[in-house]
């Protein structure tokens, strides 16, 4: 997941692609599609529609539940309609609670694949915020409390960390900004935060 930045999709590495096989997609031997769906790293890619295509992206860790479905017609053709239901703390800034992918061949696979990498997202992502507070702690700046989605699929347990000492009363100024400026440099502070933190140092 390197090169991901602040939860938006950017990776390009694809885990799995499919399209809708639905009556349209058979009845014309695939030429005419009412679905297309691409799962990479960190996002779900669509587009909809025949006569005109409607295209969005979904950040991965959106997904919070997925259920499947299947008609009787689905069942025989082997393909189902999976649901994933997104985040509603998040969900209504991309104008929707859920998602569905429509006739996709292997759903439970599917299914499997998403939640799974939801859910390490999520995880990646709580330790970045973690890893960047302890470091902000460190350098005496303010915790950024950085609301992060909770991780749902058996998360991974782990030892409660240890407190993070306070700066003493006349520690190294310049060593404290050096360590501010690895910590700009690393990626793990943004400007603003750099310059708050720096701020706070020489007051």
């Amino acid at each position: 997941m390197a090169g991901m930045t602040e939860m938006h999709p950017e990776s390009v590495n694809v885990l799995w692609s499919g399209s809708s096989q639905d009556l349209t997609a058979i009845a014309t031997g695939g030429r005419l599609q009412t679905g297309s769906y691409t799962v990479t790293e960190d996002a779900i890619r669509f587009a909809s529609g025949v006569v005109s295509t409607r295209e969005e992206i979904i950040p991965i860790w959106l997904v919070m539940d997925a259920d499947i479905t299947q008609h009787i017609t689905q069942r025989v053709r082997g393909v189902g309609d999976l649901t994933l239901r997104l985040d509603p703390a998040h969900a209504d800034r991309f104008g929707q609670r859920v998602l569905k992918l429509v006739s996709i061949e292997n759903p439970a696979g599917v299914r499997d694949l998403i939640l799974r990498q939801a859910n390490a997202v999520r995880q990646y992502w709580s330790q970045h915020y973690y890893q960047r507070d302890v470091e902000l702690r460190r350098a005496g700046a303010v915790s950024t409390n950085v609301v992060v989605p909770a991780v749902v699929a058996e998360p991974v347990t782990a030892a409660a960390p240890a407190p993070v000492p306070a700066l003493e009363a006349g520690g190294d100024l310049m060593a404290q900004l050096v360590r501010l400026g690895e910590m700009k440099t690393a990626g793990l502070l943004t400007d603003e935060e750099f310059t708050a933190a720096k701020a706070k140092l020489l007051a």
